[in-house]
Parts: structure tokens; C-alpha cells; sequence
């Protein structure tokens, strides 16, 4: 090699070791408007590498969700030096927030979220929440440590604010006041807690991982790390993980930054501005609640993956009324589908599923979607079971749910058939007699949730008593504060609702089931603070109820926001969002986690995603479609005809009509014109980018809805080819619906 190359190759290598070492060093992120005494946003670099997540060696105070401990392989990837203080939060946010050195707190993880999106916008950089293993391992010190028992000792009072030095007024400290660890970053052991990406998980999975990250954009109970300056050292452990309800905000709990080095990281490919917070919608008065159907490529998805590989719960359930509810295992390899419940399917007020079989008895269900444009997420439980979270997924997203086919019906009843003789309450005004007799504890029992006895994820613990029918009472005690959640005068509805009315004023509303020993009552809550939550509570001898201190007679209830409880209305209603809230509707998030791909067909979050739900188009009684046309009613003075298969922005939007019909399986009127006429043999309706291809073998009805259920074009097909184009469309999710005679197909198409 000549003296000319062997420089160039020097160079070549020089300039690369350069390259890296600018890339991997710490930074700070200038931000306009901190003063000189305020912390700059200052990021510290983490090389990646293998370490044992879970409990340390001879650490005693471990409990389950600490285990089994497992090795995690994770990539390069910076984290704040510091908690975000309230200086940073208002340089971006711009809010009312006092600017100092405190760490923010008071936030939900969707305000967390919010934050890291808001940046990333400022910054052109990717910031984003620590992930649960990110988070220990730089505790831990990374490739650095020294095996501490805390964040950089093992003594806590070096490192950590905890109960037992912040003093008597507790409250979170100014960053920094403690020593750093052995990366530079503060304040991982104690002050506040933090949020971290990953929905929770009550144990870990056994066996080795590479940058795992759980579930990130379901609306789920999520992972907070590192302890607070009001609970014992003990929670400021390295290893030590907690529950924390994704709405829930207090003075003790905020956030670290963080941002991947790699794209490919898989928690880089999550977009924050692409999460938003679902909110309970109201139902269109009727026998079947379009807003949990499933169009023909989705289902509602419990996964269970955390306490069985490969193992959930699929929910299938057509607009046109069918119907399917099965869980799939995974056992020795093999892959089985259990049925749970299949035939047709009806609802009542809003919150009660039936599935009817052929033969045998119907069974129910008590739900409780979260939407925003749409329904992606819902809680629900069986009567007497447990409730679930479930995730509105593209069957091919999890594991074995395309098993779960719908049954054929040969002859379909009507959702009002099938509800025989049941009738739907009016939920605005209900009836205030009721008051279960399942619910009532006794003389000498409580409703007890102990999340520490569950192993949790947490050290509190919930207790409802039912006095009398004038009184019940909800409290929560964490050491060493106790709660009032709800207190005052009762009643049920339908064996499946609660209100509370408290004397503050507000409204305090569940669903609820009780099993039928009647030894266990869960409920389901409507509450600002929670809404979607589930509680389990056990009946419990006063003398077996573990000891909390008592609140006040004359205490009053938290103020958590009252009820966001939404009856069934004539035309649905979805959740009110203030505008400040809304995520753009470009933002495209693609998801990472194994129980949350995104399809290559559409790539979008599943807390953002639109869905047949969209459609507020229930069925009722004055508005009923024969079984061989659409069963959509829309108004006959707002149709919309045109001789273009390309719709514009200025296209009418007919409003639905809750007492029109509309006879669709004879009318010729306005067909379109297609490409290819004679070519079509089978039915046929595929998304494509921005439109759908449509085969056509006899005739097809298409009617297209926007993201409120607002009916934009409805159009005769003939026999033939056609590309219907949605791209002149403002951008965002657009509900197609093909009737191929008694045939529908449902269709999510997005417009970019």
C-alpha cells in the first residue's frame, strides 16, 4: 500500500472515531427563556449493553414484579441528566407553570407524552419517555456500574429524597440536591417518581431481550420508576417498579427525557405526537352499539401476554350482528382457540353486550369503550367474571386471532328480535330505586382491594362499603395518607351501574359485577381520574381488613374530577377534547411491541386509530334497513350523487337520520362508470393508499362516512373496475362501506 493510501485510510479512520465521539457525548438541549440559575436541559449518553434486569443479589425487599430477573440487551440512547424541572416544561409548553428547579409534577402520562412531542416539533430531534429497562439500567450506571443497591449507592440518604429525609413538609426537592451516580444523572433513586413508556406488567417474562418495551401506546396502567421523596427508601431501589393509573397525576410523580441514537431502536419508531388520551363517548339509543363493531380485518384484543406467551382473548363482532368471543393459548408449541361465547349479537343502554347462540343461553357482557375520533380501546368484563383491556387490532397483528372466524347464520334476526322484550333505560334520567342486594358487604365485612397482598404493583389499597342505602363509601390508603374517593347516597341500574351522589355536588359513576358467590365485586370506572380503570375487591372480615387509618367524619371527597359518564343519546355523542389536546391528524406512529404491530397497510397508533366505531349508526327501531340493502340510514334530503368516482373537500356531508330509511337494493340511479365493465367475476373491496379498488361482479352500494359518522358520499356500482379516490379529501380516516348485496365489507381508509 503506497504512502497516499495508507494517509487516506488513517484519515478515514480518524475521521469515523471523531464521527463517534461526537455522537456518543453528552449535550445540552438549548431551550429559550431559562435563566442563568435555572438547570439547562442537559442529556447524558448511555452506552448501550447486557445487564440482569430485576432484582439484585442479596436485595430482600424484591417483591413480584421484580421477577424473574432476565437479561436485557439494549442499544445506545441518551437520558436526561436530571428529572424536567418546571423551567424546562414552561420553556416548551408555555403554560402558567412557576419556573424553577423543582421537577414537574402533577402530570398524567398523556401530559408526559404530550411534552416529549411538543419538543421533538422544537427541536427536530426524537425525545420520548425511558422505557422500564432503559430506566434500570441507567440507574444501575450502565456500563459503569458498581452494583449499587441504589441510584449510585448503597446508602439512600446520598442519593435519594425519600420519607425519611424530605421533612416534615415532604414535597419534591430542587434537582441535583442529591450525588449523581456513576453516569452523571440525578435523582433516579427518589424525589418523584417518573413515567416510563411501558404499560404494566405484573411480572416479567422469563428469557433473554433485546430493547424490549411493552405495550407503549396502549390506555392501560403504566410503569413508574424510582420513588419519591413521600414513600419509604425501599421504592428508590435500582430494581424497584410500580403500578400508576395512566390519567393519574400527583405532586409525586413526573418525567425524565429520553431519545434513542438509532432509528431503529424500537422505541424511537413510536411517535408521541401520534398518542392521545381516549375519553367514555355516548352511544346512539339503540339494540346494537356500532361503537365497539369490528370491521371484517379487526377484533377487540385482550392480551395476556405477560402471564402467558401467545395467550388472549379475541372479540369479534360484525355491524351486520355476528359474532365470535375466544381465547387462544399457546400450550407445547401449539396453538388452540377455546370458544367463550358465538352467534349474533345485541346491546342495552349503552353498556351491556349479549352474544346469543343458536341454541342455549345468551351470555353477557359489560363494556366500557374509550374513544376519541374513534373507539380503539374498551374495558369489559363478563357478569360475574373479570374484567379486561382490549385494544381494537388488525387480526394480523396478533397471534392466531385470524383463527377466530365468525360463524355462518342462516337466519339472521334483528337486534330487537334478539333483545326479546328488553328495553333500553334512559341512562340521562335513570331510575334512582335500584340498589343491589349483591353489592351490600354486610354487618362485619368491607370490599377490600389489597394491593399489597396481590402483589400489585403498589402499596395501597382500596375499601368500599355500602352503610346503607343513604350511604356508601370508597376510600384509598397509601401510608401514611388515606383517601376519600367517593362518599354519599347510592343506586344500581340493570344490576351493572352505579352512581354515587356526593355531597360535594358531583356524580361518581361505575359499572360493576359481582361474582356469584358474591365473595368478589368488580367495577369498572367512569371517574376523570380513571376513566376505563377496574378494581377487584374482595369481601373481607373486618378483623382479616389490614390496618390504614381512618378519614375524618366530616372529610371530604378528593377532587378528582367528577364522572365523564356520556348516556345513549339519538345520535351518540363522542367525547368533548379542547383543541389544544388534539394530535395532528398527519402524525403516523408506528408501533414496535410484538402485542401492538402496526400493519404495513396502515401504520397508524392504536390510540389514534379510526374504525367502524366512527360511524354513530346504530340501529334502532324507527330506522331499520332490510337484511339485503346497507344497513345504514341516511337522511333522503341530503343524498349525494355524482358522476365522478374522485371525491372533493367540498362534497356534502349528509347528516345521518335517525327516522329516514333508505332502500338501496333495486336502485340504478347515478352509477358510476367503471375502467374495466365486463372483467369483474367476484366481489371484491381492497384499500389502497388514499382509495380502495373495487371489483364488482353484479352491483355494489358504497357509502363513505367521515370520522363523526357523518355520511359524505353514497354511490351505485355496476359490474366492473374501479379505483375509487379518496385523496382529494382533507387528510385523516374515512369509513367505506361496500354492500355487495346482503354482503358488506368495512373499510378504514386514511387520506395522507
Amino acid at each position: 500500500m503506497g504512502t497516499k493510501a495508507i494517509f487516506r485510510t488513517a484519515m478515514v479512520a480518524i475521521a469515523a472515531l471523531f464521527s463517534n465521539s461526537m455522537a456518543q457525548s453528552d449535550y445540552t438541549e438549548a431551550l429559550t427563556g431559562l435563566t442563568s440559575s435555572q438547570k439547562t436541559l442537559d442529556m447524558v449518553y448511555v452506552k448501550g449493553g447486557t445487564y440482569t434486569r430485576g432484582c439484585s443479589d442479596g436485595d430482600n425487599s424484591c417483591v413480584e414484579g421484580e421477577k424473574p430477573t432476565h437479561k436485557v440487551t439494549l442499544s445506545d440512547y441518551y437520558v436526561g441528566k436530571y428529572e424536567l424541572t418546571n423551567a424546562q416544561w414552561k420553556a416548551v409548553m408555555g403554560d402558567n407553570t412557576t419556573a424553577n428547579n423543582q421537577p414537574k409534577t402533577s402530570i398524567t402520562w398523556y401530559d408526559a407524552v404530550e411534552f416529549t412531542c411538543k419538543l421533538s416539533k422544537q427541536t427536530n430531534k426524537k425525545y420520548r419517555l425511558l422505557t422500564d429497562a432503559e430506566f434500570e439500567f441507567a440507574a444501575r450506571g450502565g456500563t459503569k456500574t458498581k452494583n449499587y443497591r441504589y441510584s449510585g449507592s448503597n446508602t439512600a440518604g446520598d442519593v435519594a429524597w425519600t420519607s425519611a429525609n424530605a421533612g416534615n413538609g415532604y414535597g419534591a426537592k430542587d434537582v441535583g440536591g442529591k450525588a449523581a451516580n456513576e453516569l452523571g444523572t440525578f435523582d433516579m433513586s427518589g424525589n418523584v417518581y417518573e413515567w416510563t413508556l411501558d404499560s404494566w406488567q405484573s411480572s416479567y417474562s422469563s428469557g433473554d431481550k433485546t430493547n424490549p418495551i411493552y405495550r407503549p401506546t396502549a390506555h392501560t396502567q403504566k410503569t413508574r420508576r424510582g420513588g419519591s421523596y413521600d414513600q419509604p427508601a425501599t421504592g428508590s431501589r435500582v430494581s424497584a417498579r410500580k403500578i400508576r393509573s395512566i390519567e393519574g397525576k400527583d405532586g409525586s410523580i413526573g418525567l425524565r427525557l429520553a431519545r434513542s441514537v438509532s432509528d431503529n431502536d424500537p422505541a424511537a419508531q413510536i411517535n408521541p405526537c401520534g398518542i392521545t388520551q381516549p375519553f367514555p363517548s355516548g352511544a346512539k339509543i339503540g339494540f346494537r352499539d356500532l361503537r365497539i363493531a369490528t370491521a371484517d380485518d379487526e377484533a377487540w384484543i385482550y392480551d395476556m401476554s405477560d402471564y402467558n406467551p401467545g395467550m388472549g382473548y379475541v372479540l369479534r363482532l360484525s355491524p351486520n350482528g355476528v359474532a365470535r368471543y375466544a381465547m387462544i393459548m399457546t400450550f407445547n408449541g401449539n396453538q388452540m382457540v377455546t370458544d367463550q361465547a358465538s352467534g349474533e349479537w345485541y346491546t342495552t343502554n349503552g353498556h351491556s353486550l349479549y352474544i346469543v347462540p343458536s341454541s342455549g343461553t345468551e351470555k353477557r357482557y359489560i363494556y366500557l369503550p374509550l374513544c376519541r375520533e374513534s373507539c380503539d380501546n374498551m374495558s369489559m368484563m363478563p357478569e360475574a367474571g373479570m374484567p379486561g383491556r382490549y385494544e381494537r387490532m388488525k387480526l394480523s397483528d396478533f397471534s392466531g386471532a385470524s383463527k377466530v372466524t365468525l360463524p355462518s347464520i342462516s337466519s339472521p334476526k334483528t337486534p330487537e328480535n334478539l333483545a326479546n322484550g328488553k328495553t333500553n333505560i334512559d341512562m340521562a334520567n335513570p331510575p334512582k330505586t335500584g340498589h343491589d342486594p349483591r353489592v351490600k358487604e354486610g354487618a362485619g365485612y368491607a370490599w377490600i382491594q389489597d394491593n399489597v397482598k396481590m402483589g400489585a404493583g403498589g402499596t395501597h389499597r382500596y375499601r368500599k362499603d355500602f352503610e346503607s342505602d343513604d350511604k356508601m363509601r370508597f376510600i384509598v390508603w397509601d401510608p401514611p395518607s388515606t383517601t376519600l374517593l367517593a362518599q354519599g347516597p347510592w343506586f344500581t341500574v340493570d344490576d351493572s351501574f352505579l352512581r354515587v351522589n356526593d355531597p360535594n355536588g358531583a356524580t361518581y359513576d361505575y359499572l360493576y359485577t359481582v361474582t356469584k358467590n358474591k365473595d368478589t365485586l368488580y367495577h369498572i370506572s367512569f371517574q376523570a381520574y380513571e376513566p376505563g380503570d377496574f378494581r377487584m375487591f374482595m369481601k373481607t372480615k373486618d378483623g382479616d381488613v389490614p390496618a390504614g387509618s381512618e378519614p375524618a367524619s366530616n372529610a371530604t371527597t378528593y377532587n378528582q374530577g367528577a364522572s365523564k359518564y356520556i348516556p345513549p343519546s339519538t345520535n351518540g355523542t363522542m367525547p368533548t377534547i379542547s383543541s389544544s389536546s388534539k394530535a395532528s391528524s398527519s402524525s403516523v406512529a408506528a408501533l414496535s411491541s410484538s402485542s401492538s404491530r402496526a400493519s404495513s397497510s396502515s401504520v397508524v397508533s392504536s390510540s389514534s386509530r379510526a374504525s367502524s366505531s366512527s360511524v354513530a349508526a346504530s340501529l334502532s327501531s324507527s330506522s331499520r334497513a332490510s337484511s339485503s340493502s346497507v344497513a345504514v340510514a341516511a337522511s333522503s334530503s341530503s343524498r349525494v350523487s355524482s358522476s365522478s368516482a374522485v371525491l372533493s373537500s367540498s362534497s356534502v356531508e349528509a347528516s345521518l337520520s335517525s327516522s329516514s330509511e333508505v332502500n338501496t337494493s333495486s336502485s340504478s340511479e347515478g352509477d358510476e362508470t367503471p375502467i374495466l365493465s365486463q372483467i369483474a367475476t367476484n366481489n371484491l373491496a381492497v384499500q389502497i393508499k388514499n382509495g380502495v379498488n373495487l371489483q364488482v361482479a353484479s352491483g355494489a352500494v358504497v357509502e363513505i362516512y367521515g370520522i363523526k359518522g357523518n355520511l359524505i358520499k353514497r354511490q351505485n356500482y355496476k359490474r366492473g373496475v374501479y379505483i375509487l379516490s379518496l385523496v382529494n379529501l382533507p387528510k385523516g380516516m374515512y369509513l367505506v362501506k361496500v354492500g355487495f348485496g346482503s354482503d358488506m365489507k368495512i373499510l378504514r381508509v386514511p387520506v395522507m
